[in-house]
């Protein structure tokens, strides 16, 4: 369940679920400074490291632009 105010300055509450609730909660995260490893466990994410670092130095094949920062 989400509350929001319109431009109007008018309370909405509204409940997502499915796929768009998922993308709701996954942007709200990024503007709390949360990360999808900051959810898995110690283990998983020492597993997931080496990949973790590709991704980070730009070390992917895409079939789209990235930009990475240096």
């Amino acid at each position: 369940m989400i509350e929001y105010y319109d431009e109007k300055f008018q309370k909405h509450t509204k409940t997502y679920n499915g796929i768009t609730a998922r993308v709701i909660l996954h942007e709200y995260d990024h503007i709390e400074g949360k990360l999808f490893i900051d959810y898995i466990s110690p283990l998983k994410r020492k597993l997931l490291k080496r990949k973790l670092d590709d991704i980070s130095k730009g070390n992917v094949k895409v079939d789209y632009k990235m930009n990475f920062q240096k």
